[in-house]
């Protein structure tokens, strides 16, 4: 594994980049086309844009059915700040992040995901935002608060 020495986001896709139970995978678990899905990766652009260095780790449960190439595809524009993948497995989303914060030594992290684990997290460590699972990034509240998490990293420092 390379040491991160870049500030990352770690990033869930479903209820983050897209609502909830939009279709993504047939029988077989093979992506499906379908534009709903990643309706709100703009959005995390915009949000990222004056923050080049940003590197994204994908904390999704999609690491576990995809590989490397699939979901740096699925990032689109997004895909130059793709880090890698959440290796640490726990029992729940926040513990996972954390043991991977840990395992990767980072410094300067925020995660959005819409997993309950991180909901509560939220509430006593501001670097998880919560987003709803049917709004995800499109709330105007979630993008306030993710940004304001961007603008307290300390970059610099990295």
């Amino acid at each position: 594994m390379r040491p991160i020495d870049r500030a990352v986001v770690f990033l869930d896709f479903d209820g983050v980049m897209h609502p909830v139970g939009v279709p993504a995978v047939d029988e077989d678990f093979r992506l499906v086309e379908n534009p709903e899905l990643f309706v709100w990766r703009p959005i995390l652009g915009r949000l990222l844009a004056p923050y080049p260095t940003v590197g994204i780790i994908v904390s999704s449960d999609w690491r576990r059915l995809f590989d490397d190439a699939t979901l740096i595809k699925l990032l689109g524009p997004l895909a130059v700040r793709f880090v890698g993948v959440v290796e640490c497995y726990g029992a729940s989303r926040s513990e996972e992040i954390l043991a991977e914060v840990r395992r990767r030594g980072l410094k300067e992290w925020v995660a959005l995901d819409d997993h309950p684990s991180v909901i509560a997290a939220q509430a006593t460590d501001p670097r998880f935002v919560a987003c709803e699972s049917a709004t995800g990034l499109s709330s105007l509240d979630v993008q306030r608060t993710f940004n304001l998490r961007l603008a307290g990293l300390s970059l610099d420092e990295v």
